[in-house]
């Protein structure tokens, strides 16, 4: 029950993540650069998203940081699959398969540091 709590507060920190991101790259939309950078801007930022939570997760798991990573980043990432194929019904495409690899291997950096900033503390 304890470990459900855990990765619902993670979860909860991934909307966070995401709604800061929309925001900001809306905001961005608005300036009047083009639509490319800001794709490339979100995915950076989403990657980032990602490497600070799998950093926070794994430096309070006693589980490997890999595996803690790889458990969020592929949880996060079936998530992100449902609410494109559910709600905006985008295609799933060899760009997004580029892009959720991006996103799995922040994931399992993230986890990977994480850790280590456990060990040192």
């Amino acid at each position: 029950m304890n470990k459900l709590l855990n990765y619902l507060k993670y979860y909860g920190l991934f909307l966070i993540f995401i709604i800061i991101i929309a925001l900001i790259t809306s905001l961005i939309n608005l300036t009047g650069i083009k639509s490319i950078t800001i794709s490339k801007l979100s995915v950076i930022l989403t990657a980032i998203s990602f490497l600070v939570i799998s950093i926070l997760a794994s430096s309070k798991s006693s589980e490997r940081g890999i595996i803690t990573g790889l458990k969020l980043g592929l949880s996060f990432i079936i998530l992100l699959i449902l609410v494109n194929l559910i709600i905006f019904k985008s295609p799933f495409n060899i760009d997004r398969l580029i892009y959720y690899l991006i996103l799995l291997i922040s994931s399992i950096l993230g986890g990977s540091v994480g850790k280590n900033i456990k060990k040192k503390s």
